[in-house]
């Protein structure tokens, strides 16, 4: 443990009160004990597989509508009672989630969670680096976004490796366990509040008008597009890349893989990602932000292609299916870092929100097509998302992204 502990970057950013309990808010937040179970859950309760993948769009839309209005509210209420008011709606939201039967309950526990996500996101980002020293934010903003990435894996992870024995046993008992991490994230928010300064960071006058705050944001986008199309990569990455939480399945089906094997595999790959992820700053010093964002789509995009031809093979499969998981991470606090070193501190979770709205319309475009993959099987799965992520990386390669000299400041 203490050998894992000091390969964490940046750790002395955990003395931080604040960056703590945000870290520590993040992992109970992605701290799910039914990933492996869902499927069996849900069918159960009443939806067939197209109402499942249409709760995603559900989940897109209500980010889609909720971000702008949260972002502005979290202006004139500061970052810390938006996170506080998110987590609690979230946890409000898996408490449906645990009682819903059919479609539409269903579409309530997600639309709770679009909420939840929107009222965190541009705030989560913007405290990060409102908490850090002015003079240190170039050099230190990398670690701790790869800190709150690593937070998030981390949750997942746990809930993987632990979830399939509460789902073997009954899948409600697995989603209902979920509550508790919920409520943990939520007070853990509580903490933050404590800690995080009392004055919003973010606006001087007290009477900030909505008009005025829209303004700001759109001037900061519209004088630099690469924002928002950083936004839309970043979100067509993760939509690619987070499909093989979905496809894994069948495709660990088709080699023979028993069900109660795919959450402790599954998390073995995302402990593999968690390893990076706590290397990134290093990673990222070595290749620099271009070639590592290519390498972030070209190296899952590569193994998705190769997927359709492991017909046979469980541990090619298994190879496969994980190289998706641990490469694709890079890319979170990358572009994470690379977005708010070019937003002033006036606005910074407007106009975070904003470009997060680009983003799930995006990804809300691209779903239903990753769904339809599916429906037209598992060889379409991988050759289109495969061709996809390629594509992306070639993107990535024509970003136009700050030099290394601004990246630190220079």
């Amino acid at each position: 443990m203490s050998f894992f502990w000091r390969s964490v970057p940046g750790r002395a950013l955990l003395s931080m009160p604040t960056l703590r309990w945000l870290v520590i808010s993040r992992f109970f937040s992605n701290l799910f004990f039914y990933s492996t179970t869902l499927v069996l859950f849900q069918q159960q309760r009443g939806l067939n597989f197209t109402e499942m993948f249409l709760m995603e769009a559900i989940l897109s839309a209500s980010i889609w509508l909720a971000d702008v209005p949260t972002s502005i509210w979290s202006e004139r209420i500061g970052y810390t009672r938006m996170i506080l008011l998110g987590r609690a709606i979230g946890l409000v939201g898996m408490l449906v989630f645990v009682l819903a039967h059919g479609f539409w309950l269903f579409a309530c526990a997600e639309v709770l969670g679009g909420v939840a996500f929107a009222c965190v996101s541009g705030c989560e980002s913007a405290l990060v680096y409102a908490s850090l020293p002015a003079h240190e934010r170039s050099r230190q903003g990398g670690e701790a976004f790869a800190l709150l990435a690593s937070a998030s894996s981390a949750g997942f992870f746990l809930g993987l490796l632990t979830g399939s024995f509460l789902g073997a046993a009954s899948p409600l008992l697995a989603v209902m366990a979920s509550l508790i991490p919920s409520l943990f994230a939520f007070l853990a928010a509580f903490r933050i509040w404590h800690y995080a300064p009392a004055a919003r960071t973010t606006e001087n006058s007290e009477q900030v008008q909505v008009r005025q705050v829209l303004q700001r944001a759109w001037k900061t986008v519209r004088s630099q597009p690469v924002l928002a199309l950083l936004s839309l990569w970043g979100s067509v990455n993760f939509a690619l890349t987070n499909a093989v939480f979905w496809y894994n399945q069948p495709y660990f089906q088709r080699v023979g893989i028993p069900v109660a094997l795919f959450g402790p595999l599954t998390a073995a790959a995302l402990g593999l990602q968690l390893l990076i992820l706590l290397r990134l700053a290093a990673i990222h010093k070595l290749l620099g932000t271009r070639l590592l964002l290519a390498c972030s789509c070209f190296f899952p995009g590569l193994c998705y292609l190769l997927l359709p031809w492991a017909t046979h093979s469980w541990l090619l499969t298994l190879l496969l299916i994980a190289g998706v998981i641990v490469f694709s991470a890079w890319q979170e606090p990358v572009v994470a870092q690379e977005v708010n070193g070019r937003i002033a501190d006036t606005t910074r979770a407007t106009t975070l929100s904003a470009l997060s709205l680009v983003g799930s319309l995006g990804k809300s475009a691209l779903d239903p097509l990753i769904g339809r993959l599916g429906d037209s099987g598992l060889a379409w799965v991988g050759t289109g998302l495969g061709g996809a992520l390629l594509l992306l990386s070639i993107v990535a390669l024509l970003l136009p992204l700050r030099s290394q000299r601004q990246e630190h400041g220079l």
